[in-house]
C-alpha cells in the first residue's frame, strides 16, 4: 500500500428500484485522504517524481499543479504527507469551499481564468516560470493527462479482483465496470489494469458523462477526438474540454461503452444515494451510481439482458466539493430552468424523500 493512498473496499450495494438485478458492487473511492480516486494517480506521480528528484540531491522538488478542484486537492493532499511545498492553480468557477480545503494542507492557492484550460495556461506561462530553476525542480501535475497518473489508477483493479476473490465472486460473472469519465485519466488507468490481468477485452467498460461535457461521447460519435469551446454540466469535476489521446486510442480498441445523463437526473440520483448512505458523492460520481438505480440504461449500454447473478463493478470515485444543501439547491435551480424553458418536469424522488433530505439538511 502507497503512503499516498488508500487501498479501499469492494462492497456489494443493493439499490432500491433496480430490482436487485444483477449485483453491483461500489468501489468506495470517497475513503482516499483527498476524498477522490485522484489520490491515487496524481499521488503516485507525485511520490515518484520526488523520490528521483530526492536522489539526484541537486534540487528540492516543488509541486505545482492546475486542477478545478479535486485533482488539486489530491496533489495538495500528497504534498501535506510528503512534506513537499504546492503551488495549485485552480480557476474562478472552483467553490470557495474547496479553495479553502486546500489551502488548509498548507498549499498555496492562486485564482486564475474562467474554467480549468485557463488556470492550466496561467500555471504554466506565469508561474512555473518564474521559480529559481537552480534550487527548484518543478514537478507538473496534470489532473489526468500522464502515465504515471494512469499507472496509479491501474491499482483499483488490483484491489477490486482481490476483493472479489475473497468474496468468492468468480470473475467471469463481471459483465461490465461503471465509470465517470472527464479528460479519461481514471479510465485510461482501469484499462491497464484489464490489461494486466488480460481482461481489457472481456469486461466492458461503461462511461458516463453528464450533458454539457461530454467531450467523451461526442469524441467517439465523431470517431475523432474533439474538444468543447464551452462546458456547460453542473458536473464540474467532469469538465474538462477534452480527452487524452490514450482515452481515445483505448475506447476504440476495446469498444468501450458511452452513457450520456442529464444533469437534473444526476442530482436527483446523489440525494436518492445520500438518503440510502449517508454518504454525500458529488455529481461528477453520481453519473456513474446512476445507472445502478436505471439499469434498463445500462443494459441498454450493455447491448444485454442482465441476470440475478451477474456482476456489475461501480467505481464510486468520491469527490470532496459538494454538501447536501449544494445538491438540493442546483436540484431547485435545474428545475427552475425547466420551468422558463417549458420543459416537462419530472422528478424521481417522493414527497417522503424531499421531506427527508430537508430534515438532514437543517
Amino acid at each position: 500500500m502507497s503512503v499516498v493512498y488508500n487501498k479501499t473496499p469492494l462492497l456489494r450495494k443493493v439499490f432500491q428500484g433496480s430490482q436487485n438485478l444483477p449485483q453491483f458492487f461500489l468501489k468506495y473511492e470517497c475513503l482516499q485522504p483527498s476524498g477522490s480516486f485522484k489520490s491515487r494517480g496524481i499521488g503516485n506521480l507525485i511520490l515518484k517524481s520526488a523520490t528521483q528528484i530526492n536522489k539526484l540531491g541537486n534540487k528540492k522538488p516543488h509541486v505545482f499543479a492546475s486542477s478545478g478542484g479535486n485533482a488539486g486537492f489530491a496533489a495538495a493532499t500528497a504534498c501535506k504527507t510528503l512534506n513537499l511545498p504546492c503551488t495549485v492553480v485552480v480557476p474562478n468557477a472552483t467553490k470557495q469551499r474547496m479553495v479553502e480545503k486546500i489551502k488548509d494542507t498548507g498549499a498555496k492557492v492562486i485564482i486564475n481564468g474562467a474554467h480549468w484550460k485557463e488556470a492550466d495556461t496561467f500555471l504554466k506561462s506565469s508561474v512555473m516560470n518564474q521559480i529559481d530553476n537552480n534550487s527548484i525542480e518543478p514537478i507538473y501535475v496534470h489532473p489526468f493527462d500522464n502515465p504515471q497518473i494512469w499507472e496509479g489508477h491501474s491499482t483499483l483493479v488490483d484491489e477490486m479482483i482481490e476483493s472479489l476473490q475473497s468474496q468468492n465472486v468468480p470473475l467471469q460473472k463481471v459483465k461490465g465496470i461503471v465509470c465517470s469519465v472527464g479528460g479519461g485519466g481514471l479510465y485510461n488507468g482501469i484499462i491497464q489494469g484489464l490489461e494486466r490481468y488480460n481482461l481489457a477485452n472481456k469486461i466492458p467498460i461503461v462511461g458516463v458523462e453528464t450533458r454539457g461535457c461530454h467531450v467523451f461521447n461526442t469524441s467517439l460519435r465523431m470517431n475523432k477526438p474533439v474538444q468543447f469551446k464551452k462546458i456547460t454540466s453542473i458536473a464540474t469535476s467532469l469538465g474538462t474540454a477534452n480527452i487524452s489521446d490514450k482515452t481515445f486510442e483505448y475506447a476504440k480498441r476495446y469498444n468501450t461503452k458511452s452513457v450520456v445523463v442529464d444533469d437534473i437526473d444526476v442530482i436527483e440520483t446523489c440525494l436518492k444515494y445520500t438518503l440510502s448512505s449517508n454518504m454525500v458523492t458529488e455529481p461528477a460520481c453520481g453519473a456513474a451510481i446512476h445507472l445502478a438505480y436505471h439499469t434498463d440504461i445500462l443494459e441498454n449500454a450493455l447491448g444485454k439482458k442482465l441476470a440475478a447473478d451477474d456482476v456489475i463493478l461501480i467505481i464510486a470515485c468520491g469527490g470532496s466539493s459538494n454538501t447536501i444543501s449544494d445538491l438540493e439547491s442546483t436540484l431547485i435551480k435545474l428545475k427552475d430552468e425547466k420551468k422558463t424553458q417549458n420543459m416537462p418536469l419530472e422528478t424521481t424522488l417522493s414527497e417522503g424523500e424531499k421531506h427527508t433530505l430537508r430534515l438532514k439538511s437543517i
